[in-house]
């Protein structure tokens, strides 16, 4: 009997709606594939998968607790992740010989789409470098404050989609962040439940990444032009993440920041027949700035695009 070696999670709400085994991610990578599609690729033979269904039934028919149990020769270990109300989003399964490797790090959230905010819950809170409490709603800009520029396109479609794709569907993003000197990286996903909505609230599960593949290109762009960059979601006019010096004391600001933005003529790029960057000057306290808005990902803009707004000094002083 073939068992992996890995530590396997499962999508509870979607092997939920469709009535089969989900599997979110092994050894914390993306799967995101129903158990029957994947499991000889995971290393499961055919007795193998049978007795880890059978594992997983009895788990999921069972009370919300963490089980450990050693049986010939096999560890067996499960993990529950539930969000903030209770809610169980994932469970994840170690089911093969010892050693058992340390457990991938795993998050839950609850996102309201209308107020574009996430409660969180799971293993580890302070990944993301900011203070959260289980439970405790916070603004998406405030959680991202350490988001890669580069990463911000993936999360605004993946908002966009949780609320306007069919039932079943899982929408997800790849992102990393830098609270101190080091990368984490993430992968983060949702099964869409119910019919669209876009004021719905979703729930998710993130999972930290051993490592990532990292583009950098728009933040290494923004560090050495002294330049900072505000990044706005097209369709709901809401900021998601920004970076540089101005941007951060913005995004503690926010009437700062609605001054800011009342000036950025948004409707000109978004009109632009062509992928061209729009540039136009604004004053900020007295001082001018050039703003660049161009589209990401690269035009047509459209619902799920984001608008980055680079904003750099320019010559002379507002009058």
């Amino acid at each position: 009997m073939d068992l992996p070696r890995l530590w396997v999670g499962i999508d509870l709400i979607g092997t939920r709606l469709h009535g089969e085994l989900v599997v979110h991610s092994a050894d914390g990578q993306r799967v995101a594939r129903r158990l029957r599609r994947v499991a000889p690729k995971l290393g499961y033979d055919h007795s193998g998968e049978a007795l880890f269904r059978g594992v997983v039934a009895d788990v999921m028919n069972g009370p919300q607790i963490d089980h450990a149990r050693t049986e010939a020769g096999i560890e067996c270990r499960t993990h529950w992740i539930t969000a903030a109300d209770g809610t169980a989003v994932a469970l994840l399964v170690w089911l093969a010989p010892p050693p058992v490797t340390s457990r991938p790090i795993y998050n839950s959230w609850i996102m309201d789409l209308r107020k574009l905010a996430t409660s969180p819950d799971g293993d580890d809170l302070e990944l993301y470098g900011v203070k959260r409490a289980v439970g405790e709603y916070k603004p998406i800009m405030g959680v991202f404050r350490n988001l890669n520029p580069d990463d911000a396109p993936g999360w605004t479609a993946l908002v966009h989609d949780a609320g306007h794709k069919r039932e079943g569907v899982t929408v997800d993003a790849v992102w990393s962040i830098r609270p101190d000197n080091d990368w984490v990286h993430f992968w983060s996903s949702t099964t869409n439940l119910g019919a669209p909505q876009p004021g719905r609230s979703v729930y998710g599960l993130t999972v930290q990444l051993p490592h990532r593949d990292l583009d950098t290109r728009l933040g290494t762009l923004v560090r050495y032009t002294n330049a900072s960059l505000i990044m706005v979601d097209v369709h709901s006019r809401y900021v998601v993440a920004g970076s540089g010096d101005l941007a951060d004391a913005l995004l503690t600001d926010e009437p700062r920041l609605a001054r800011v933005l009342t000036q950025i003529d948004l409707n000109r790029l978004i009109a632009a027949p062509t992928n061209d960057v729009v540039e136009q000057t604004i004053s900020i306290e007295g001082s001018l700035f050039q703003a660049a808005l161009f589209a990401m990902p690269a035009g047509p803009v459209q619902p799920g695009s984001l608008i980055a707004i680079l904003l750099v000094p320019a010559p002379g002083r507002a009058q």
